[in-house]
């Protein structure tokens, strides 16, 4: 691919200008449902209870258009 030639998908990533993680199900809903981006889903073991869903998103617009919500939150 020549350096020139950008893609939708490479454009977006340009830009991300916020990247999340949470363990929390309801959080990531609630992100996805406000725009962002699901990068990744990976599944972590700990000793202490059982497997954990880390959720890893991205944000394409500036954070100021962020809701309250996730402003405060992320």
């Amino acid at each position: 691919m020549d350096n020139v030639d950008i893609t939708e998908s490479q454009e977006i990533l340009l830009q991300v200008t916020k990247i999340v993680e949470t363990e929390c199900p309801q959080d990531a809903s609630t992100l996805l449902s406000e725009g962002f981006v699901l990068l990744a889903v990976n599944t972590n073991v700990f000793q202490d209870s059982e497997n954990r869903f880390v959720y890893s998103l991205g944000f394409p617009k500036p954070t100021d258009k962020l809701s309250d919500w996730a402003k405060s939150n992320f």
